[in-house]
């Protein structure tokens, strides 16, 4: 009878060894847009491009859906053209990449600018 009180004991303890991450940070990690956003930087055209790489390479093994991985490529696309055309850093959800410097808000559609 000890044998199995003893057993259960370790049994519970290395199970609450295994899910302590995952009860700790609220269930594990998925990555969001926010998480990956591209920035402006040195070397931001490597990383927009190095972002596009990755949700593509997501999409060919299945982790990502085709209707994410459309919004996603959107929207590195935007960020991507932005650097590499040397913007302002001024994009547009709706509209893209716009050519006003300093901007708060879109000329086309007049969403606020990140």
């Amino acid at each position: 009878m000890t044998e199995l009180i003893v057993g259960t004991a370790l049994a519970l303890m290395a199970l609450s060894f295994v899910l302590y991450p995952l009860l700790v940070t609220g269930g594990g990690s998925r990555s969001t847009i926010d998480e990956l956003a591209v920035t402006p930087g040195p070397d931001s055209r490597n990383s927009a491009v190095d972002a596009l790489r990755e949700i593509e390479f997501d999409r060919a093994t299945g982790k990502l859906s085709d209707s994410d991985y459309d919004s996603l490529k959107a929207s590195y696309t935007h960020r991507a053209v932005a650097v590499m055309r040397g913007g302002s850093g001024s994009i547009c959800e709706n509209c893209g990449p716009r050519p006003e410097s300093g901007a708060l808000f879109c000329s086309k559609c007049g969403e606020m600018l990140q």
